[in-house]
């Protein structure tokens, strides 16, 4: 390989690390900085025979608008969830752009399919191989919302809002 090369690649492998990196921060920040919204969740199975031990996601009808109104949504967009007094969030109306009142909060979506299927980034929720039980009474997701909208998974909780944890490592195996 030539000396143009050699630069070629390691500029792309920069790059591709400088992106991560940077994609990864804007995570912890919305983690770190976030609000703590719970999101209803209907039953799933919590086993995946590839991908090890996880719950795939599937949110109350509650969180989103209006089934018969989702046909008329952008492809991207947001719509405003309101929290009562546990941060349990239910859906309170279309983002129009304006202020929002202290019990509210944006959260941005992603129409999936022409059904009407809404995506909020945040499907499904891996952990430790054996947990299945422990996470099977998950009725909420815990989601950390920034003030435009981006969320970020971060557990899951029982019926009473707690967060469910997983046992510490067993530091013998």
């Amino acid at each position: 390989m030539n000396r143009v090369s050699t630069w070629l690649v390691l500029l792309g492998a920069a790059l591709v690390l400088g992106v991560a990196n940077y994609t990864i921060w804007q995570r912890q920040q919305v983690v770190d900085s976030g609000r703590p919204v719970l999101l209803e969740l209907r039953p799933v199975d919590p086993r995946s025979l590839i991908q090890g031990d996880f719950m795939a996601l599937a949110y109350a009808d509650s969180v989103f608008p209006p089934a018969a109104t989702r046909s008329e949504l952008p492809q991207r967009g947001s719509f405003i969830i309101l929290l009562d007094a546990d941060n349990v969030a239910t859906f309170a109306r279309l983002d129009d752009g304006g202020s929002l009142g202290p019990a509210e909060a944006r959260i941005k979506y992603k129409l999936v399919d022409r059904f009407g299927g809404i995506r909020l980034g945040a499907e499904s929720f891996f952990f430790e191989e054996g947990q299945a039980e422990r996470f099977a009474s998950a009725e909420y997701g815990v989601l950390h919302v920034d003030a435009s909208g981006n969320s970020v998974l971060v557990g899951l909780a029982d019926e009473g809002g707690n967060p469910i944890e997983s046992p510490p490592a067993d530091p013998n195996d």
